[in-house]
């Protein structure tokens, strides 16, 4: 409680860096002879960006992150690069993995659901053809009724199954933020803030310094090997591929624009990880390596029963024959292109 108590108490006092002003004194105009102090604030770009980084650095949760990491270090007496890892992999399994599941379980069920439409749909064609004799309504009326009885039918059934659409992007709202916050925490080990003065953070970056492995023995440093840099990139973008050749119908043009998105941010990232400490793309590298794993593992149809997932139409049967096939293809096809020559017998020479 100390430790958390510390850092509110910098947080509290460093709120005047956050936010500087200039104090004037100036003669008051309600009664002569008696002065009284006027604060101007000057706002700023970087000002705002600082103050928001150094409330997220001294956030409780970042402070429960960073002090968990540091008390599992000194419980366990692992060097620093497998505390971090360890620290991954335990909360990767804790939060990311259960938020899959569930969140695998809302598309199976709102698929399931959909299956249910068709039906739907041939009564209400009917009873709208029904209703337009008997009520003399025109075709406008009709057609407003039938897709109010339709999306009535729809959210029906979601309530039925408890499986809203927008459960879909649980794993987002529980993966992007611990993925910020154990970010932070890790950089708060290097630049040992919140307290730079602080005799455990100072001896945590001694300890980080010396608590590297092979390539990297100083895990404050940059990687300059570029090992960890493009291995975050190419995991990242197996993801990816994963994903879109995991899928059974073709994808949409909001899909293929993601999928892009996606692409381009994963490549981005290289030289991001690059230009950062190493203990902090040690951390990327190894939570992106368990989203590839967990993807993976959910892809099973023997996991997915296991964990309560229900089967579909678009399962794969064998998922990791069909990506293999599907990479397989997309390597042919490349290769293809990049060797057109290869593609076409040499002419005959026969007369």
């Amino acid at each position: 409680m100390s430790y958390l108590r510390t850092i509110r108490t910098i947080g509290h006092t460093s709120a005047f860096a956050r936010h500087p002003h200039r104090t004037v004194v100036a003669r008051s105009t309600i009664t002569p002879g008696h002065f009284q102090v006027v604060s101007q604030r000057h706002f700023s770009y970087e000002a705002t960006v600082a103050g928001f980084w150094q409330t997220l650095s001294q956030s409780a949760p970042v402070a429960y992150v960073q002090q968990g990491m540091i008390n599992l270090h000194d419980l366990t007496g692992l060097p620093w690069w497998a505390t971090v890892i360890l620290t991954t992999v335990g909360l990767r399994t804790l939060v990311t993995l259960p938020l899959a599941v569930y969140q695998n379980k809302i598309l199976a069920r709102l698929e399931q659901i959909s299956l249910e439409m068709p039906e739907l749909i041939k009564e209400l064609k009917a009873e709208t053809a029904y209703a337009m004799k008997k009520f003399n309504w025109t075709e406008k009326e009709a057609r407003i009724m039938y897709n109010h009885s339709l999306k009535k039918q729809w959210n029906n059934l979601i309530v039925r199954e408890n499986c809203h659409p927008a459960k879909t992007m649980v794993l987002l709202w529980g993966q992007i933020p611990l993925w910020i916050v154990q970010s932070v925490a890790i950089r708060n080990l290097v630049s040992m803030l919140p307290d730079p003065t602080a005799i455990e953070a100072q001896i945590a970056y001694t300890e980080l310094t010396l608590g590297g492995f092979g390539w990297i023995p100083n895990l404050t440093e940059l990687d300059h090997s570029l090992i960890f840099p493009v291995a975050l990139g190419v995991i990242n973008l197996s993801i990816i591929e994963i994903q879109a050749a995991s899928r059974t119908k073709l994808p949409s043009k909001l899909q293929t624009i993601f999928t892009n998105l996606f692409r381009g941010l994963s490549i981005l990232m290289v030289p991001i990880a690059a230009s950062v400490p190493s203990c902090l793309c040690l951390y990327w590298v190894t939570s992106s390596a368990y989203g590839l794993g967990q993807n993976l593992l959910l892809l099973s149809p023997r996991v997915r029963r296991t964990v309560g997932i229900p089967a579909v139409p678009s399962e794969l049967t064998h998922p990791y024959q069909h990506i293999r096939s599907t990479f397989a293809a997309k390597l042919g096809a490349l290769s293809g292109r990049l060797g057109p020559n290869n593609q076409h017998p040499p002419p005959s020479t026969k007369a």
